[in-house]
């Protein structure tokens, strides 16, 4: 009979987990994968990128591409994303944080999550806010049970974080517990910071929040980050980084000298940094005008093809 309950317990246990896995889309076209940041991975999830244009790959494999990486354990992938190949999924068994790239295109064309596991606390809330001298975090947890304190991690670019404080945790498995966090050192040289949360329970296991961008009030409102390479030579490939306050799609052409549209084109952009890609192809060498538009906000800027 304890025999039939284990059984039966087990049974259970794997059909919850089953159902609570959840499949994310990451759709492959312009250059770029979308949503750049999958949100919300969880192990036991998979992830699955599906082709629309162009000929790409999504990899995670420090042998194909030395800029990606994973959790150590992890399983590596490079696949093609292409007309032949319209789609690849990978099942995240290992927690973590994933860097993943198309290896044509890697120099602006990646994508990232960070997946977690059950942890030893509800993360109710958290919220990134503040002022121009300071970001404020705030979280709410319940649940709270064998947590040693939450690590607070910063990054520039959404990528690369850095720890740059602790809280420690009250362990209080009663009641919900509110914390926060200030963070000072402020760049008015930086337009956004992403900030995420490790909780350390007592053995020293991690698992991280969702990230959360603050936008920097000190910079001013610049679209148009970097276009690389200008001056740019044949075979014609341009990288934009740009920024974006929210969602959208940010339309690019590309007028020759004469003043004629040669490109016409959208990139996916997502609140915070982002990074696009364009082949231009072979050009007569002169003075092209780049122009980008997204919610509102125009710029021209000039491009030397040589």
């Amino acid at each position: 009979m304890n025999r039939l309950i284990t059984l039966f317990l087990l049974m259970a246990n794997c059909f919850s987990y089953t159902a609570s896995a959840k499949k994310h889309i990451v759709t492959v076209a312009n250059f770029q994968f979308s949503p750049v940041v999958i949100p919300n991975v969880f192990v036991g999830d998979t992830i699955r990128w599906v082709w629309v244009s162009g000929n790409h790959t999504t990899t995670c494999d420090q042998n194909a591409d030395p800029g990606t990486f994973s959790p150590a354990g992890a399983a590596t992938w490079n696949a093609a994303i292409n007309s032949g190949s319209q789609s690849f999924q990978y099942k995240v068994t290992v927690a973590g944080q994933y860097q993943y790239t198309c290896v044509f295109h890697s120099v602006d064309m990646g994508g990232r999550f960070t997946a977690s596991v059950a942890t030893p606390v509800d993360l109710l809330s958290f919220s990134v806010g503040g002022s121009k001298d300071k970001a404020i975090l705030k979280w709410t947890v319940e649940n709270e049970q064998n947590v040693d304190f939450y690590a607070v991690r910063r990054s520039i670019n959404g990528t690369d974080f850095s720890e740059i404080g602790t809280v420690q945790a009250k362990e209080n498995a009663s009641f919900r517990e509110k914390y926060s966090f200030y963070d000072t050192k402020i760049s008015s040289n930086q337009p956004y910071y992403y900030y995420s949360l490790a909780i350390v329970d007592k053995d020293r296991q991690k698992n991280y929040s969702e990230t959360r961008i603050f936008k920097n009030a000190k910079t001013t409102n610049k679209l148009i980050q970097s276009i690389s390479p200008n001056p740019l030579t044949n075979p014609g490939h341009l990288n934009l980084k740009f920024n974006a306050e929210s969602e959208g799609k940010m339309e690019v052409q590309i007028i020759n000298p004469e003043g004629k549209t040669i490109i016409n084109t959208t990139m996916q952009a997502y609140p915070g940094i982002n990074g696009g890609h364009v082949h231009l192809g072979e050009l007569p060498p002169g003075t092209y005008s780049v122009i980008c538009l997204l919610n509102g906000i125009k710029e021209t800027h000039k491009l030397v093809y040589k």
